[in-house]
C-alpha cells in the first residue's frame, strides 16, 4: 500500500511539474513574440512632444515597443544611408524626402501627408525695443522682416538640413533685406534657437510654429500661412514593413491628429 501511496505522489507531482513547464514555455514564447514587435522612428526635434505622445498611444493599443530617433532631417538621412535601423522617417524637408526616393530607400506606395506647419516670426517676450510696427496683429511675414531690415535687426535662422531652417532660408534668399544681420546656425551647434535668444532677447528667429508651440518665452510676431508646409511620413525598406505600415494609418487617426494639432502643427 505504501508503495502504491508513493506511486500515485510521484505521478501528481510530475503532472505538476510538467504542467508548470509547459505554462512557462507557453509564456516565454509569446513574451518572446510581443517583443519581437518593434518600431523606429526617425523624426526632426520639433516633433519631439507630439510624437512621443503619439508613440505612447500606439505601443499600448498595438503592444508595439516604439523608439524615436529626433535629429536633423540631414543627419538622419545619412543614418538611413549607413544602414541604421529604421522603419519610419519623417520630415517636411522636400529635399531629403525626394533623396530617399531617390536613393530607393522607401516603399514609395507606403508615404503621407500627416501634418502642416507655418513659418513664423519670434522674439523674446521681453524683448524692450519690438518696432510698434510690429505689434499689428495682421501684418504680414513679408512686412515685417522690410521693418527689421530697415532697423537692422539680428535675425536668428536654423540649419538648412532642418525643414525649419530650409523655410526659413529660402524666404531670404529669395527676399531683399540686405541690411538684415543674419546668424544661421551651423550642423555642429546643437544648442535650440530659444537659448541664442535668451541670451540676445533684442533679436528675432524665423522658426517653424511647432517649435515654439506653449513655449512661454516667445512671442509670434507675423506669421506666414499661405506656405506649402507638410510633412511626410514614408515607410523605409526592409524587414519591419507590415508594422511601419500599421503605425503610418495610426498617425491618421484622429487620436493622433488631435496630438499634433494640440503640438502646433496643422491636421491634413
Amino acid at each position: 500500500m505504501k508503495n502504491i501511496a508513493e506511486k500515485k505522489i510521484k505521478k501528481f507531482f510530475f503532472r505538476i511539474l510538467f504542467s508548470a513547464i509547459f505554462l512557462l514555455n507557453f509564456f516565454t514564447q509569446n513574451s518572446f513574440a510581443s517583443q519581437s514587435r518593434n518600431l523606429t522612428i526617425f523624426a526632426e526635434p520639433n516633433m519631439v512632444l507630439a510624437l512621443t505622445k503619439i508613440a505612447r498611444l500606439y505601443s499600448q493599443k498595438s503592444n508595439v515597443i516604439v523608439a524615436v530617433n529626433f535629429n536633423s532631417s540631414s543627419d538622419l538621412i545619412t543614418n538611413v544611408d549607413s544602414g541604421e535601423p529604421a522603419d519610419i522617417f519623417i520630415s517636411a524637408h522636400s529635399g531629403w524626402i525626394e533623396t530617399l526616393r531617390q536613393k530607393g530607400l522607401v516603399d514609395i506606395y507606403n508615404s503621407g501627408y500627416i501634418a502642416g506647419d507655418n513659418l513664423v516670426l519670434v522674439t523674446a517676450k521681453n524683448n524692450p525695443n519690438v518696432p510698434e510696427e510690429l505689434r499689428n496683429p495682421k501684418i504680414s511675414l513679408e512686412d515685417a522682416l522690410t521693418i527689421l531690415n530697415r532697423n537692422k535687426s539680428t535675425l536668428i535662422l536654423d540649419f538648412e538640413g532642418n525643414s525649419s531652417g530650409k523655410f526659413s532660408n529660402d524666404l531670404i534668399k529669395n527676399s531683399i533685406f540686405s541690411n538684415l544681420k543674419l546668424y544661421n546656425k551651423l550642423a555642429e551647434d546643437k544648442s535650440s534657437i530659444s537659448s541664442s535668444i535668451k541670451s540676445d532677447p533684442e533679436s528675432y528667429a524665423l522658426l517653424l510654429e511647432s517649435q515654439i508651440k506653449n513655449d512661454l518665452y516667445f512671442q509670434i510676431l507675423a506669421v506666414k500661412k499661405d506656405e506649402n508646409i507638410f510633412y511626410q511620413a514614408m515607410v523605409i525598406a526592409g524587414d519591419n514593413m507590415e508594422i511601419a505600415r500599421e503605425f503610418l494609418k495610426f498617425l491618421k487617426s484622429d487620436a493622433a491628429k488631435k496630438i499634433l494639432v494640440q503640438n502646433g502643427f496643422s491636421a491634413n
